[in-house]
This record gives structure tokens, sequence and C-alpha cells, in this order.
């Protein structure tokens, strides 16, 4: 009896809230404190400033991290949960927009949460991650390549990388790269391909004095340190090169976060 009277209390106060827009914007997130605050905070923040007609959430999609997180009282939804918080308070349509790099395992997953509460709103839209069409990749390489490395020097973007078909996104990055005019910046990822052995190969040779690891994730979080400073560093050390490892993620940058809201104002056409 309980609990059909507490189900017609949040059917009543869900039915006396006037119906209203949301985004929910999706981030695999990441448990280290600065990174959040440098790049999934600003972007948050940013978002709030250029769609203020919106209600915009937030929900990390790890359940790692989240875990990692609440025990730092620092709490953060699913999407399923951000989604239900949503639906309860009175937002009827929403935009879903992740920052995933690539349209992988993490954008099905994703795509499959929605769908199990989409019957919820009149209306729910899902955008698509940051590289998805050619002009994303010319417009990721665009800024990428903005920064030329120095006489005998490289810049090596490391991203996550996966083990499925997705990951050749980032050789298709790099050979923009290349194209651009980029001769010295390289992808290589730390699960997928180009691997860390093919990526020292593309070093190798060149007669760089120096090569600078930058992670190609949208925050410098354990990946960061662990793996491109803890593995490799050494590695590309190991062939007479100095390394600078610079912790910054990409959505640090305002041109990456940007390109988010550039994707989210093409959604907003289809509502």
């Amino acid at each position: 009896m309980k609990r059909v009277i507490t189900l017609i209390a949040v059917l009543a106060i869900a039915i006396s809230v006037p119906a209203r827009s949301g985004i929910l914007v999706a981030q695999f997130g990441t448990s280290n404190d600065e990174g959040r605050k440098a790049s999934l905070d600003v972007l948050y923040t940013d978002l709030q400033s250029a769609f203020p007609e919106y209600d915009i959430r937030e929900a990390y999609t790890s359940p790692t991290i989240r875990r990692i997180l609440a025990k730092r009282g620092v709490n953060k939804d699913s999407v399923t949960d951000a989604l239900l918080r949503m639906h309860l308070d009175g937002i009827d349509t929403v935009m879903v927009q992740p920052t995933f790099l690539l349209d992988g395992v993490e954008m099905q997953m994703l795509r499959d949460e929605v769908a199990a509460v989409t019957s919820l709103f009149s209306n729910v839209r899902i955008g698509v991650p940051l590289l998805y069409t050619i002009d994303d990749f010319k417009a990721l390489a665009a800024i990428l390549s903005a920064e030329s490395p120095a006489r005998r020097e490289a810049i090596m973007y490391v991203g996550h990388g996966n083990e499925y078909a997705s990951t050749s996104a980032y050789a298709m990055l790099g050979s923009m790269l290349q194209h651009a005019g980029s001769s010295h910046s390289y992808i290589g990822t730390i699960e997928g391909w180009p691997d860390l052995q093919a990526s020292v190969a593309q070093l190798t040779g060149k007669g760089y004095r120096k090569v600078t690891l930058v992670p190609l994730l949208l925050a410098a979080g354990v990946h960061a340190r662990e793996d491109i400073d803890g593995e490799w560093r050494p590695a590309v050390e190991s062939i007479g090169c100095k390394v600078e490892v610079r912790l910054q993620g990409l959505g640090e940058r305002q041109a990456i976060r940007q390109m988010v809201i550039d994707h989210l104002r093409q959604l907003q056409k289809s509502i």
C-alpha cells in the first residue's frame, strides 16, 4: 500500500510541474579531481552559458568512476538516474550530448541506456561524439595542427583506443594531421592502433631531440598519469629522445569545447 501511495505522490509531482526542455551531457568521467575541474566542469559551465533556455544536467557513464567519486563525497548520476530525475522534474524534451571521442562501444551503451527510458519523454534526441563526420576530423586536425613543434621536435597525441573497428579513427586523424602539414605530429593509442610499439616506431630514426606526449582524452586523468607518463615516457626515452608529458585534457581547450556546443546546435535543429 505504501508503495502505491508513494507512486501516486511521485506521479502527482511530475504532473504538476510544467514541461520544459533539458540537456543531458554524458561524460565517461574521471576520478582525477584536477582533470575533472579543468575539463569536464568547465565544459558543463560552457553549456550552461551557451544554452540558458535549457535545464543542463550531467551524467558519468563509468560505474567505477562514480563509485570512486562517491567515496569522496562527489556524487555523479548514471545516464539512467539522470534521465529519471529529469522526468520527475518535469523535463519532457531532452537532448543527450555525449563527450566521447569516437562512435564506439561507449556510444552504443549510451544509446541502449537512453532507449530504455525514452517512453518517459515526448521527445529525446541523442547527439554524436566528437569525431563523427569528415568535417569533425578536419576540425580537430586543424585545432591540433595549430601547434607546431620546434625544429627537431615532435608531438605525439595519445588516445585511449579499443580493439574494435572504431579505433581506425585514430589512424584517420593522424593521416589528416600529416595532410594538414603537421608532419611532426603523430597519433597513438593506449589500447588500440597505433599501439605503443607502432607509435615509437613512427618516431624512430627521425632525428628528434624532444617528443611531447599529449593526452588525446577529454580529461587528463588516470590514463594520462599511469599509462602516458608511466609507460609511454620511458618507451620514447629509450630511443634517445627527451620527453615532456603535458597533462592537459582536450576539454581544457576552448576550441574543443566549442565542437561539443556546435554538435548540440545541430542536434537542436532536430527537436
